[in-house]
């Protein structure tokens, strides 16, 4: 349990970079950290190991005199030993041999004898110090010359290859740690500073494309990341010069939505005058008259739609925010909605409530919810009922809407939400709106950093509303 409860630590393990914001333990800084600082420290093992196994150890002071000062102490102690016995006494050390030749070049103490010794012993028998020589990993000092009994003797000591590497590894990292760790330390911050190098600028353009994602058509990376002269720089400029081209496009957008709408009010104005003066002259014809006078109304409401729908396109953030009660909103909406309804033998009931509140503009997010109201107000059948839902869900308040229409099909459900979009056939002789309340509610969710989605219920359409309780505005 304590094993798997750090590594439950280990995920969530974050790093704090001066100047940046905390590293996700998940992102793709610590991928390049571990694989730069993995790949050095293998790199570092691997030339440390090679080198512990083919260099010979007569390259090294420390072992040069580790070897002889083992081999002279199993001399002196042979030679002390042999005053005091008879027999030729011949000691024993873990993880080492020593063999005993006469002047004939016999071995004595032993029935057998290896090759590698054999081959070390003549070459090295005229030296007059001991030498050390490798044999198919096997080491081999000597001749130590010695005197046991009054005969004279050469002394070789034999180690085994693997014997000596481990040994010899454990002498370096005994004796030379404060490098290890000195070096690893430095390795460390070095493929940091790699990685904050190759990750920082990422991460500035991904905090740009959010805020352009969040609507601020001013969002630009810029910086010293605009200036680098690699990749990255040029996918900073190339992503600056993309944003700057929406942003025209979009201003250019809402500009003409904007004059036009308000160039025809004028004439919208004086077609009211013209038909005032028409019924006075002609009164007979009232029912053309009527039909004029609706199309003049359906006319202003479009218009009127159109600049509401140019003015919630512009950042929330700049407008008037206040602390509401989204509860108390959407109670308002829904008897505002019933009275309505009953007009046309329907209803629209509250099924779920939450006290919820949040920071928001009233007027924008009224109006969404208000015209998906009256969107399923208009399709539900007679005798039925728009069902409204408000619930708190992981931090988020959620509100749903559902009809009991005909739904619309699965293809144009990511459409609902785009302006002037209608499904005529599906949505039947209805389907008589402007194509804009939908899109101004989007607009408006989206504005307040929430989500808006459509399904359809089976029957009818459901639209859910998710707005983040913590959608940083401020009052």
């Amino acid at each position: 349990m304590k094993l798997f409860s750090a590594m439950r630590r280990l995920r969530i393990l974050r790093l704090r970079i001066p100047g940046l914001e905390i590293w996700q333990w998940h992102s793709l800084f610590w991928k390049i950290f571990l694989w730069f600082w993995l790949t050095m420290i293998a790199m570092l093992v691997t030339l440390f190991l090679a080198f512990a196994v083919t260099v010979d150890p007569s390259d090294f002071l420390s072992e040069r005199r580790a070897l002889h000062q083992e081999l002279e102490i199993a001399a002196k102690k042979m030679e002390l030993l042999s005053r005091t016995s008879v027999h030729l006494p011949i000691p024993h050390f873990p993880g080492s041999g020593y063999y005993l030749f006469d002047t004939e070049g016999n071995v004595l103490g032993s029935a057998s004898i290896s090759e590698e010794l054999i081959s070390a012993y003549n070459k090295t028998r005229d030296k007059q110090d001991p030498t050390i020589t490798f044999r198919s990993g096997v080491v081999v000092v000597g001749p130590k010359r010695i005197t046991l009994n009054a005969a004279p003797y050469e002394l070789y000591l034999t180690k085994e290859m693997p014997v000596l590497v481990h040994w010899r590894v454990k002498q370096v990292i005994a004796s030379r740690w404060p490098l290890i760790v000195l070096a690893l330390g430095v390795s460390f911050f070095l493929c940091v500073i790699l990685a904050r190098y190759l990750v920082g600028p990422i991460r500035n353009l991904q905090r740009a494309s959010r805020r352009l994602a969040r609507g601020d058509l001013e969002a630009r990376v810029g910086g010293k990341v605009a200036h680098r002269k690699d990749e990255l720089g040029e996918l900073a400029r190339d992503f600056d010069h993309m944003a700057e081209q929406v942003g025209s496009l979009v201003f250019a957008k809402e500009r003409l939505l904007r004059d036009v709408s308000h160039e025809l009010r004028s004439p919208l104005t004086r077609l009211q005058i013209s038909l005032a003066l028409a019924r006075r002259k002609t009164p007979e014809a009232e029912a053309e008259h009527a039909r004029i006078e609706r199309e003049i109304e359906r006319l202003d409401q479009l218009i009127g739609q159109i600049i509401h729908f140019s003015r919630i396109q512009h950042n929330v953030a700049n407008m008037a925010c206040e602390k509401i009660s989204l509860e108390n909103i959407v109670k308002t909406l829904v008897d505002d909605g019933d009275f309505e309804a009953q007009a046309y033998e329907k209803a629209v009931v509250l099924k779920a409530s939450s006290d919820i509140s949040l920071v928001a503009v009233r007027e924008f997010l009224s109006s969404a919810i208000e015209n998906i109201i009256r969107n399923a107000i208009r399709f539900t059948p007679q005798d039925s009922e728009v069902e409204v839902y408000l619930l708190r869900e992981n931090g988020s308040a959620v509100i749903k809407i559902r009809d009991y229409g005909p739904g619309v099909p699965e293809s144009a459900l990511t459409d609902l939400f785009e302006p002037f979009f209608r499904v005529d056939e599906t949505r039947g002789k209805e389907n008589d709106g402007t194509g804009l309340g939908m899109a101004i509610a989007s607009s408006a969710v989206t504005q307040h950093n929430g989500s808006i989605v459509a399904r359809n219920a089976n029957p009818g359409l459901e639209v859910t509303i998710r707005l983040p309780l913590r959608n940083g505005l401020s009052v």
